[in-house]
Parts: structure tokens; C-alpha cells; sequence
């Protein structure tokens, strides 16, 4: 191939693409209702584009004058104070003073005893308190505060008087 004929080539394919490549004018030639519909439809969106433009040219302006720094660190001056916005003094609240609860009797199971009674196990356990010892038995109250619920072998169930919560008491091993 001459170096002529590759010049011609090479300059068909550049006008080619150059061709190709430019967009196509129409001309319409009549208005079907699809193309009035469509226009229609097109200058509603440009108009809702448009606004949405103007909207947000106002928010950056507005935001342009906010966005201001308010130190240079390559100045050195005193930084001007706003002032604070109101704060209503806090509320003076007085605290009332919440009753304890008197503190519940320190209580441990010291021995259970089983007696046969009619052929039926009854069950007896020591309690000792602060001030002395009890002899219970299921249904008795203890120190006034609690209920003996069940006693079983190694262990008491004592329920609350006052808020009717149970408590267990076990046998320490001495």
C-alpha cells in the first residue's frame, strides 16, 4: 500500500466518524396527539426544573452569608462573643426525703427437728434472731414479719407479710 492510498483511507474514516457522530436535526412534520401530550408533559417538568433551580440559587446565597468563618487562624484578634440566648434559671426542686425501710432482723436456720405425729411427719426448725430463738412450724409467724411457708430437710421457706416475697433460709454447714 502506498503511502497516498493510506492518506485517502485514513481521511474517509475520519470524515466517517465525523458524520456519524453529529447529532441528527429532525423535522416534524405533523403533531400527533402523542407528541402534544409528550411537549406537554416536557414543558411541565422545565417549568418544575426551573423552580427547583431558583430555590436552591436562594439557599446557597443564604447559605453563602452564614457560612462565614468566624476565626482566621492566620489572624491573630480577639474573637467577637455572641451573646448567649436566654437560659431560664433551673427549677429549685426540693427533695423530700424518701422513709427508709427499718432494716429486716438478721435470721438463720439453726436445726430442724421431725417428729411422727399419727403416722405423718411434722417438721419443727430453730430460727435464731438477734434476741433469741424461735421454734416454728409451718403457718407460724416469725418475729412478726414473716410467714413459715414449708420447711424440708435442709431448708426453710419464709413469705413477707408485707410484700408477700419469699425467702429461704438453709442449714450452714459448721
Amino acid at each position: 500500500m502506498t503511502w497516498k492510498l493510506y492518506a485517502v483511507v485514513s481521511a474517509g474514516a475520519f470524515v466517517a466518524t465525523y458524520l456519524m457522530s453529529s447529532p441528527r436535526t429532525e423535522v416534524a412534520t405533523t403533531k400527533s396527539s402523542a407528541t402534544a401530550a409528550q411537549s406537554a408533559r416536557q414543558r411541565a417538568a422545565e417549568t418544575e426544573i426551573e423552580a427547583l433551580a431558583n430555590s436552591l440559587q436562594v439557599r446557597l446565597k443564604s447559605d453563602a452569608v452564614n457560612s462565614t468563618p468566624g476565626r482566621d487562624p492566620f489572624r491573630f484578634q480577639a474573637r467577637v462573643q455572641k451573646r448567649p440566648a436566654f437560659v431560664p434559671p433551673p427549677a429549685v426542686v426540693e427533695s423530700v426525703p424518701v422513709p427508709s425501710a427499718p432494716p429486716l432482723p438478721v435470721l438463720s436456720l439453726s436445726g430442724i427437728a421431725t417428729d411422727v405425729v399419727d403416722g405423718k411427719e411434722q417438721r419443727s426448725a430453730v430460727v435464731s434472731l438477734p434476741n433469741g430463738v424461735l421454734i416454728v412450724r409451718e403457718g407460724d409467724s416469725v418475729a412478726g414479719l414473716y410467714t413459715v411457708v414449708a420447711i424440708a430437710e435442709d431448708s426453710i421457706d419464709l413469705e413477707s407479710t408485707a410484700d408477700n416475697t419469699r425467702r429461704t433460709l438453709r442449714l450452714s454447714a459448721r
